[in-house]
This record gives structure tokens, C-alpha cells and sequence, in this order.
């Protein structure tokens, strides 16, 4: 759906372009009819900027869409971003909120860095947030070790703390990437920063199997549960 807008231009000249409307406010998250509040051509990018105002009751929020030329013939101007833009939220399994809130913040953080473009910001702070993750993991696992996991550097934390392998191997990687978010050269140039949030959530996938697994090695013993008044039994064998 498009809604005409008159603006100067450049030269001050009055024009007349049709601008894409807003579909979902970026503030409420919610499908609205926006109403256009105004609009100004921006010389210093050859964008247009027009300010909507959220119809939704419970929001009423004024946002800014910034538009550029995809038809000059007919002045058609394209949505190129919100502000603030349309923030997805990160989800994660209950219990790792549970292990590390503190992981859950910064990744939060780093995820809203990377959503609005801000890909050198974003990636430190995925590497940030996985070393509170895999230390808090690790702590969780042996709290006597607190104090020693506290002072270790994140890498001989995951070789020497985390005890399952698959952990480990995967942690290993996200640490490996994650390095190269903060260094000034990086040692593996086919990996990004979507790799290293790919790895995180390969930990957390890993970490739940590993958990899972436990609860139910505690809960069920390797006998055979006994009937009421009768010893227990073996457990078949496999």
C-alpha cells in the first residue's frame, strides 16, 4: 500500500512521490494502519524520510521510515529501514536463564547491535556473552570450582570444566570465532559472526542433551525396579 507525500526537494522545489506504508509498527510489533505524519527529502543521502504515527491504541508510538527512489520516473520511494527498527527477540530454552541471566543480557544486546547493522559491535559482544554462558555452564556443574573458573581464561575453562565432549568440541569452535570478533587478524576467514551465533546455539542445543541425559540417568537405575516385596532385580542386558 502506498499514500502520496508532497516535500521539497534538493533545489526546494515541491514534489509529489508515493511512499510505501508501514505494515507492522516497529514499536508495539503489532499489524496497524499507520497514519503519516509528515514528511523531507534528505539531500545529504538522496533519501526520504517520512515520521508514521502508530494507530494502535495500547501504543500510539511515532516511528521514522527512511525511504530511497526505486522508480524516479514516478517517484516511487521503497521502505530501506525503521527507526527505532523492528526488533526480533532471542529465544532460548528456559534453563538458560537458569545457568547465566547475565549470558542472557549481553546476547540480547549483541542480538539488537546485529539486527539495526552494527556487525563489529555485535560480534564482541556474542563473544562476550559466550564466555559468561560457558563459565556460568561450567560452574553449574561444580560449584567448588567457582573461584578457579572465575580466574581461568575461557579456553582452558571449556577444556578442563566442561566434561562432556560434545560440549566441548562445539564450545571450542564458538570460543575460536568468537576470538577472531575481537583481534585485530582473523585466523578463520570463512567464518563469520552468523557462524558464531550458530555455535552458541549448537552449546545450548548440546548443553540440553547433556542435561536431559543426566536427568534421567539419576532418576532411572541401571536395576530393574523391584515389585512391591520383592528384591530388585538386574537390568536386562542390552
Amino acid at each position: 500500500m502506498r499514500t502520496q507525500v508532497q516535500f521539497p526537494d534538493a533545489k526546494n522545489v515541491q514534489k509529489q512521490g508515493q511512499i510505501d506504508i508501514p505494515k507492522t509498527c516497529p514499536v508495539c510489533n503489532m499489524l496497524v494502519q499507520v497514519n503519516t505524519q509528515g514528511s523531507s527529502f534528505s539531500p545529504t543521502n538522496n533519501e526520504l524520510h517520512a515520521v508514521h504515527l502508530c494507530t494502535n491504541p495500547d501504543c500510539r508510538s511515532f516511528f521514522i521510515a527512511y525511504y530511497t527512489l526505486s522508480n524516479p520516473s514516478e517517484l516511487l520511494y521503497d521502505i530501506r529501514k525503521l527507526e527505532p527498527p523492528n526488533l526480533t527477540q532471542p529465544t532460548f530454552p528456559d534453563f538458560v536463564a537458569a545457568i547465566s541471566k547475565t549470558f542472557l543480557e549481553i546476547y540480547k544486546q549483541a542480538h539488537e547491535a546485529k539486527e539495526r547493522g552494527l556487525n563489529h559491535i555485535a560480534g564482541p559482544g556474542y563473544r562476550k556473552a559466550f564466555e559468561f554462558l560457558i563459565k556460568d555452564y561450567a560452574k553449574s556443574m561444580d560449584a567448588s570450582k567457582s573461584a578457579e573458573i572465575n580466574e581461568a581464561f575461557a579456553g582452558k575453562v571449556v577444556n578442563d570444566f566442561v566434561p562432556d565432549t560434545r560440549v566441548q568440541a562445539v564450545a571450542k569452535r564458538a570460543l575460536w570465532v568468537g576470538n577472531d570478533e575481537v583481534h585485530y587478524t582473523r585466523k578463520w576467514v570463512d567464518m563469520n559472526v552468523d557462524d558464531l551465533i550458530n555455535l552458541i546455539k549448537l552449546t545450548i542445543d548440546w548443553i540440553e542433551i547433556e542435561r536431559g541425559s543426566q536427568e534421567y540417568l539419576k532418576s532411572m537405575s541401571e536395576k530393574t525396579p523391584a515389585e512391591p516385596g520383592t528384591p530388585a532385580a538386574a537390568a536386562p542386558s542390552a
